[in-house]
């Protein structure tokens, strides 16, 4: 960040300026041609209290390509340049072989300054405007319109989420997608199976209706197992999926009079599995901004427009002979590539020789489009967005359509209030590493280099079934195997509702029989997404995910539950010192004379809470947010076990700063999980 667009500091950042000053009057009065930016300040806190409070190693600055001086006098040539500064939160600076330097600051003092900036800033602490004036296009969820969601999906748009949050709290304008790929093979076969059922030609386990309490989405995923199923006994039904494709593919208005109108079909199916999937995701605070439409893409041109640009470049190809005759295919380089999702051919297939595109093809378009390069209403490209409805947070959600009525017309968008990112992040799983490589070098090859730089895959591995799970869903599990697949074909998979459902249920009978009535059925509601949100996302992304929801539930440990009780006994301490009339000071003119350690240390963590946030939003890594949301809470627990009760406190000075850091406490870990998508708790 720089100076002008920042809140104050944090510690490690002021004595980094710090030790810069003393380096650069250093190497001044050496005469040393050295330029002070080219050197490793790693400023860190130290692992024991008696070296001090925070110390940097001297040792990388002896080579002689930097300062060729033995890192001992590095250290106390440093050492004495600080002492001279005479700052007022350094109380000692010492140096220890091979070349450590080290700062013991006056703890009460450093305390009560973190607490102030805190309650200075209140939410907005740990926020910046490092990305102001750069818009960030994000594309997560993406699941096809054919199905209810499942736990797999969960990771993806927890992910997603979690990201666009950090983002935004960054300063980045920020712009949700959820791809919704509504003309697929996937759609296909539901469209096929609800035709085939009408016609009774098709069996289906629990019956061949909707059931009375039974979600649209849910009995998709019924229809979707069946025709799968129906698929190995009666292959001649790959001739009706194909003449459907070829229906949605063509629109409705290609259709001939009297045949079945299977992209009208498509679209009332696609839309009504979309409203399921849109409510299952508010279940934990997920939501969007624009919902993106293959059909739209398709309909509009805009794929058209992406090949025209390709043909015309040169960068495709269309062999005369050999296994991709009469395709449009995109050289990639010789041999083939290696990747985990097994061989490939050294040329991506982008038109297949019936003239349909592949999945790449369009994703091609869609990337294109979301960088404003391909979408131009004078070539004939262009998109009408329009309200879809208010979600549950009260924020407007936009669609993409290729045409509009007159009525709708008068709702809609300008065309460039959507795409035209500078930045483009896609949330897909490391099964789609491949093509996303040929969708960006793809941009690469048409001479858009800076836009294929800035698009991001942000992969993470899938999540599988724990054996226990597994052989919950009928699973063989005489193997002895640690994880199982997920597969919706088979119906072996956990649905999102279902998880949900489960964790709220668990969690409100575990509190039954309490004094006080046990938690209500919505604070479990919101325990069981912090649950979710958190599991999914505290995993490094290259990790797979075992699902376990014993070990996602638990109220102690590594977990979003652990973490809201950990929100609500701050708030609970608030309000009890509420309660006795104490008022909490705005401003600590009287800290104590010493700190506890386990004062300092969560006073330590709360300071490191914009440079966690910043550096999980530039690397974009969820997991560390989750990670030091653990942390602050389990030294707010250690404060908690290791000092007298703030209420019972007598000694006015130490209950003034514990109650003010409590409250620190709180605010910063309510920050922290509202990036997590929490709905931080204030009892329980």
């Amino acid at each position: 960040m720089t100076s002008h667009d920042a809140a104050p500091q944090d510690f490690i950042a002021q004595f980094t300026a710090l030790l810069k000053q003393a380096a650069a009057s250093y190497i001044r009065d050496e005469g040393l041609p050295v330029e002070v930016d080219t050197l490793p300040f790693d400023v860190r806190p130290t692992t024991q209290a008696s070296f001090g409070d925070y110390g940097m190693p001297a040792m990388p600055w002896s080579a002689k390509t930097r300062l060729g001086r033995p890192p001992m006098v590095i250290a106390e040539a440093l050492a004495t340049r600080l002492r001279a500064m005479e700052h007022p939160f350094i109380r000692e600076v010492s140096v220890i072989a091979p070349g450590f330097l080290n700062i013991t600051l006056d703890r009460p003092k450093v305390g009560a300054e973190i607490i102030a900036r805190v309650r200075e800033a209140g939410a907005t602490f740990g926020q910046s405007q490092v990305g102001a004036g750069i818009k960030v296009v994000i594309e997560h969820t993406n699941i096809n319109s054919n199905k209810a969601a499942h736990v797999g999906h969960l990771r993806n748009s927890c992910i997603g989420d979690t990201i666009a949050r950090a983002l935004r709290s960054q300063g980045y304008q920020v712009e949700v997608q959820n791809y919704i790929d509504d003309t697929g093979v996937q759609v296909a076969d539901v469209v096929v199976g609800l035709t085939l059922l009408e016609r009774g030609e098709l069996e289906i386990e629990g019956g061949p209706k909707q059931l009375p309490d039974e979600s649209f989405d849910y009995y998709c995923s019924r229809v979707y197992v069946a025709i799968g199923k129906a698929y190995d006994t009666r292959p001649e039904l790959l001739e009706m999926r194909r003449a459907v494709l070829h229906g949605i593919e063509a629109g409705s208005a290609a259709t001939p009079a009297g045949e079945p109108d299977y992209a009208a079909r498509a679209a009332d199916l696609s839309t009504k599995i979309v409203k399921a999937h849109l409510g299952t995701m508010s279940r934990l605070n997920i939501f969007y901004d624009l919902l993106t439409w293959e059909s739209a893409i398709l309909s509009a041109g805009l794929w058209r427009r992406t090949f025209d640009m390709l043909r015309e470049s040169g960068v495709l190809r269309k062999p005369d002979s050999g296994p991709a005759k009469d395709c449009w295919i995109l050289p990639f380089g010789d041999g083939e590539p290696s990747t985990e999702e097994g061989d490939h051919t050294a040329d991506k297939i982008l038109v297949k020789s019936d003239g349909t595109a592949t999945y790449t093809g369009k994703d091609i378009a869609y990337q294109l489009w979301k960088f404003g390069l391909a979408d131009d209403p004078r070539i004939g490209v262009r998109f009408h967005f329009v309200p879809w409805g208010v979600q549950a947070n009260g924020q407007e959600l936009w669609t993409m359509r290729a045409a509009v009525s007159a009525k709708e017309a008068r709702k809609e968008a300008k065309p460039a209030r959507f795409g035209h990112g500078d930045r483009v992040i896609n949330v897909i799983d490391t099964r789609q590493s491949y093509p996303q490589q040929i969708v960006y070098e793809s941009l690469r090859r048409l001479g858009y280099t800076e836009q294929a730089e800035n698009s991001r895959h942000l992969a993470y591995e899938v999540v599988a079934l724990s054996p226990a799970a597994a052989a919950s869903l009928g699973v063989d599990i005489s193997d002895g195997r640690a994880s199982y697949a997920m597969s919706g074909r088979k119906g072996i998979e956990i649905k999102a509702d279902d998880l949900i459902n489960l964790a709220i249920d668990r969690l409100m009978s575990a509190r039954e029989g309490e004094a006080d009535g046990g938690v209500s059925r919505e604070t479990a509601a919101t325990l069981a997404a912090s649950a979710i949100r958190y599991f999914m996302v505290r995993f490094d992304l290259q990790q797979m995910i075992i699902l376990d929801i014993d070990q996602a539930l638990r109220s102690n440990g590594d977990s979003g539950v652990y973490l809201q009780y950990a929100h609500a006994r701050a708030h609970s301490i608030l309000r009890r010192l509420a309660e006795l009339g104490y008022a909490v000071p705005d401003a600590l003119t009287a800290p104590p004379d010493a700190l506890d350690q386990s004062e300092w240390d969560l006073l330590r963590h709360i300071d490191a809470w914009p440079r966690a946030l910043a550096e999980a939003a530039a690397l974009l890594e969820p997991h560390r947010i989750a990670s030091y949301a653990f942390d602050l809470a389990t030294h707010f627990n250690d404060f908690y076990d290791h000092t007298p009760p703030v209420v019972r406190e007598t000694n006015e000075r130490a209950k003034a700063f514990r109650a003010a850091l409590v409250r620190a406490t709180a605010q910063t870990l309510s920050n922290a999980l509202t990036i997590l998508g929490f709905t931080p708790l204030g009892r329980l």
